[in-house]
């Protein structure tokens, strides 16, 4: 008796902890979706023909993933979503980042398989590949988990078929609502799921199997059904519906012509059309019609999807975003890049103070930063005029939010229009505005470790008042045409930043002081990452003089592991200099995860003790 119930020619299932199916592909080769407890693995002879396995995971759970390991032993190859890195490739480290005590975050961390997953290929959002084949599309489909995705398999005759994961058990029902709840006394998950449908519908399948339940077709009527059910909750949950039915493709708006919003992402997308047709996008961040988030940021809990394409090919008739200009470097900005470099080959352009930050994330320390690295394509000089088309594009270092940050100057077609990325905020007693109020102030939004220095709001004003931009976009604000109340509310803010900063700290010329931020150093690379094997590796970082004299500055490094060093380094220092040095850390080969190991400064003959630090892991894979 065989094991697989065969569903339609060439599909099969295999009940097990979570439904496992097999399709069949030419020559031998079988796709199997999900691994269950694994005992399906030694039932593939009873399959017929087996000459290769593929593997496919639609999401973390351990009842679908546990059993992995029974297929690759018998040579399967196994391919998982990219989503799901964090708790598949090092289960033992997510484990040990959950929280146990005080816990409000309810997202399901601890289903996670209690070993790695061996995975041999990461499926990327949108991807089209051949997979045993067949034809086979992923489709982003947050729902019980952020990163998970759903399948859609061409079988033969074109006929569109889509493994769900856990969308839907059957019409209208899913398996199990808890992991939908992804903080305390939400139903985030169960918006996600019915966007993630509006993803799955897109593809035209003509039947659904899930992993959880039984399959269906007649889709788009079980999905209604699931909608009028997940309303149900308004009664209990007053607002929810409303939530349920918000679109999911809000589109663009026109600012002025050629230059458009983006009408619903986290940080403001807006476009510039060129006349060639081609689209220049002024940062491009998180879509937030399409996914809701976890309140937890980490990688797992934030996904980028793609956004405002499909409604620029409506209004433009462009089909692709060609190029991004990026005003600064933080993750609600630009997570989404990566997404258009895959899909488009997009170009990114970036001011040259902070272009580094973006090709190499793990070298720095600083908040919000996008793990993947970018390819920068352009690196822009700061105060010199560039051109994308007709488009004039002039950046300015901007300190206040970052010190990573550009003013971005564009003229074209008549229209001056400045890009003040996420340095000011206008405040009232209600909270912060969208657009300058009739009264108020403004709110500077001055963060500290992502790096400033006085004097950066006054230097934003007078580039803005010289510059005399007829609109002002920002990083999470309408656009608006500034006037006089605008340049009073910039006049009387910009230089109280530095007084207020002056009056509290001592930063005087005659004061001994880090700025400030009160950072003395840094070290670079602060994520490293040496693979098995591999014992030395450069360090390397920054030192700041605090003093407005010459000094000589001894950095000594604390490596706590036995057998690990760092040379100490002796440098010379002008008044206030910020100096790079470099030295070679030696380590042991004993795999370690996220060792710190501190920089200790003295300047002179003041001890600042150990002021900088960097992680240091040895021997595990990086993800």
């Amino acid at each position: 008796m065989s094991h697989w119930n065969l569903l339609e020619d060439g599909v099969y299932l295999h009940r097990d902890s979570c439904n496992v199916y097999a399709v069949r592909g030419p020559d031998g080769q079988w796709l199997i979706i999900n691994a269950g407890t694994g005992r399906a693995a030694a039932c593939l002879p009873e399959l017929g023909e087996v000459r290769e396995v593929t593997v496919l995971l639609t999401h973390h759970f351990r009842d679908h993933t546990a059993g992995a390991e029974a297929f690759r032993r018998r040579g399967a190859h196994i391919c998982a979503p990219y989503g799901e890195r964090e708790h598949l490739s090092d289960p033992q480290q997510a484990f040990r980042s959950c929280e146990h005590w005080l816990l409000y975050d309810l997202a399901w961390d601890h289903f996670a398989p209690i070993e790695p997953v061996a995975v041999e290929r990461w499926m990327r959002d949108y991807e089209k590949t051949v997979l045993a084949g067949l034809p086979v599309e992923v489709i982003p489909a947050p729902g019980v988990t952020l990163g998970a995705v759903a399948y859609a398999v061409e079988l033969a005759g074109k006929r569109k078929i889509t493994f769900v994961g856990e969308l839907m058990s059957g019409p209208g029902r899913l398996a199990r609502l808890a992991p939908l709840q992804y903080q305390y006394n939400d139903l985030l998950g169960g918006e996600n799921v019915l966007l993630s449908w509006d993803r799955v519908l897109a593809v035209n399948p003509v039947a659904a199997f899930p992993s959880l339940g039984e399959p269906f077709g007649e889709i788009r009527a079980a999905v209604a059904q699931l909608r009028k059910n997940l309303e149900r909750f308004d009664t209990i949950h007053p607002g929810y519906a409303a939530r349920l039915a918000e679109p999911s493709s809000p589109g663009i708006e026109e600012v002025l012509p050629r230059l458009y919003r983006a009408r619903k992402t986290v940080a403001e997308t807006h476009f510039i059309i060129g006349r060639s047709g081609r689209v220049l996008a002024l940062d491009y961040g998180y879509d937030m019609a399409g996914i809701r988030f976890p309140g937890r940021a980490k990688f797992s809990t934030r996904r980028t999807l793609l956004h405002s394409v499909e409604a620029l090919r409506k209004h433009t008739g462009a089909s692709r975003i060609d190029t991004v200009l990026a005003s600064h470097y933080h993750d609600d900005h630009i997570g989404g890049v990566h997404l258009l470099q895959r899909l488009f080959g997009t170009e990114l352009w970036a001011g040259e103070n902070f272009a580094d930050l973006l090709e190499h994330p793990a070298d720095y320390d600083r908040p919000c930063l996008w793990p993947e690295p970018l390819r920068v394509t352009r690196r822009l000089p700061l105060g010199e005029t560039v051109h994308w088309e007709d488009v004039a594009i002039t950046l300015y270092p901007m300190v206040g939010h970052t010190e990573f940050s550009t003013l971005l100057c564009l003229e074209f077609d008549g229209h001056r229009v400045a890009h003040t990325g996420d340095q000011i905020f206008y405040q009232t007693a209600q909270g912060i505005n969208i657009a300058p109020p009739a009264a108020g102030g403004v709110f500077t939004n001055h963060v500290y470790k992502n790096g400033l220095a006085l004097g950066g709001y006054v230097d934003c004003l007078r580039r803005l008042r010289a510059f005399q931009p007829e609109i002002i976009l920002s990083g999470h604000a309408l656009p608006y045409r500034p006037d006089e109340h605008t340049w009073a509310l910039f006049e009387r803010t910009a230089p109280a930043f530095d007084d207020i900063h002056r009056a509290l700290m001592p930063l005087g010329d005659e004061q001994m002081h880090f700025g400030p931020e009160s950072q003395p150093a840094k070290l670079q690379p602060y994520n490293l990452h040496l693979p098995a094997g591999k014992t030395t590796v450069r360090l390397r970082g920054w030192v700041l003089n605090p003093f407005n004299h010459n000094v000589t500055a001894d950095l000594r490094f604390t490596t706590p592991p036995a057998g690990w060093q760092a040379a100490p380094i002796r440098l010379t220092l002008a008044p206030r200099e910020k100096k790079p040095f470099e030295t070679t850390l030696t380590v042991t080969s004993e795999a370690r995860r996220r060792q710190p190991i501190a920089l200790d400064l003295t300047v002179g003959e003041r001890p600042f003790g150990q002021v900088a630090e960097a992680w240091v892991t040895v021997g595990y894979d990086r993800f």
